[in-house]
C-alpha cells in the first residue's frame, strides 16, 4: 500500500471500516485517526467486506479512475494480509487459552475427587482436616478465576456484545489509580487515541496491565493497525503465554480476539495493537 503514498497520496485503512487509521504518506487529515470518511479536500474510498480503505490528496490527481483501482487492489491485498496474520496469531493463542483452563480444571478435579474419597473413606488424620478447608477454597478460587477469564474473552466474540469505544489512557489511568499504583503514562499530543473492544471491554485489559508491578511505564502512540500500547524492553519476541508472561497472557488474548495483536519480548517487554475507534468530532 505504500507505492500509493509514495505518489503524494496520504493511504488508511482499518480492517473493521469504523475508523479512517494511517498507513502511509500524509498528513492530509492531521490525526492518525479520523472519522469515516477522513477529511481532505480529496477522497476516494474502497471495500472489501467490512474492510476499507481511503486515499487522501490535497487536490484531485490527473487520473482519478486509475487511482481508485489502485486502491481496491491495495484494500484487497492489506484486507488479506492483516486476515492471515490475524489466524496465524489466535491458533496460538487460542490453544494456550483452552490449556490453561483444562488443565488447570482437570488439576481440581483430581484433587476434589481424591478429598472426597479420602473423607468417605476416613484417611484423612486430624492434623490434615485442618488444612483440607484452605485448600479447598484455594482450588475453588483459582478455578474461578480461570472460568471467568474464560468468559471474558468469549464475551469479546459474543454476537451483540456491549461495544463502546474507550480513551484508552483515561481508563488505564482509572485502573492503575484503583490498583494503588502510579505509573508513567506518555501518548500522543493532539489526540485522545481510543480503542473498541467488545464485551468485557479495554477495561478489563487495563484492570491486568495495573496489577502487574512489573509494568511502570507505558507509552502510547500511533500503529497501522490502530493504537499501540508498550511497556518493558524492545528485545527479541517469545511466546505470548502464561508461562512466558503470566497473567498477562489474558491481555493478549482478549486484544487477540477484538482483532488486534500482542507481543512479548525478552528481556520482558509488552506491546499490543489495539484496534481503533473513531475520534470525537
Amino acid at each position: 500500500m505504500e507505492d500509493l503514498a509514495t505518489s503524494g497520496f496520504e493511504l488508511r485503512f482499518d480492517l473493521a471500516g469504523r475508523a479512517a487509521v494511517r498507513v502511509a504518506g500524509g498528513p492530509v487529515a492531521p490525526r492518525h485517526v479520523e472519522t469515516v470518511p477522513p477529511p481532505a479536500p480529496w477522497v476516494i474510498e474502497a471495500r472489501c467486506g467490512d474492510a476499507a480503505g481511503w486515499l487522501l490528496a490535497h487536490a484531485a490527481p490527473a487520473d482519478p479512475e486509475a487511482a481508485r483501482m489502485r486502491l481496491e487492489r491495495a484494500v484487497e491485498r492489506e484486507a488479506a494480509t492483516r486476515l492471515q496474520a490475524a489466524a496465524r496469531q489466535l491458533a496460538p493463542l487460542a490453544a494456550d487459552l483452552l490449556e490453561r483452563l483444562t488443565h488447570r480444571l482437570r488439576t481440581d478435579v483430581t484433587t476434589l475427587q481424591a478429598v472426597a474419597d479420602g473423607a468417605v473413606k476416613g484417611l484423612f488424620e486430624p492434623a490434615d482436616l485442618e488444612l483440607l478447608p484452605g485448600e479447598l477454597e484455594r482450588s475453588g478460587r483459582e478455578a474461578q478465576r480461570r472460568l471467568t477469564a474464560a468468559r471474558e474473552v468469549m464475551g469479546v466474540l459474543t454476537p451483540g456484545a456491549r461495544s463502546e469505544p474507550e480513551p484508552i489512557e483515561a481508563t488505564l489511568r482509572t485502573e492503575l489509580a484503583a490498583a494503588g499504583r502510579e505509573a508513567t503514562i506518555t501518548g500522543p499530543a493532539g489526540e485522545i487515541p481510543r480503542t473498541l473492544i467488545p464485551g468485557p471491554g479495554w477495561a478489563a485489559c487495563a484492570r491486568v496491565l495495573a496489577g502487574d508491578p512489573r509494568l511502570g511505564v507505558f507509552e502510547l502512540g500511533p500503529d497501522r493497525g490502530g493504537w499501540s500500547v508498550k511497556s518493558g524492553a524492545d528485545g527479541t519476541p517469545v511466546e505470548w503465554t502464561e508461562r512466558t508472561i503470566g497473567e498477562l497472557a489474558h491481555v493478549g488474548h482478549i486484544v487477540a480476539a477484538a482483532g488486534g495483536f500482542a507481543v512479548a519480548t525478552e528481556p520482558f517487554g509488552i506491546r499490543l495493537t489495539l484496534p481503533a475507534a473513531p475520534p470525537f468530532g
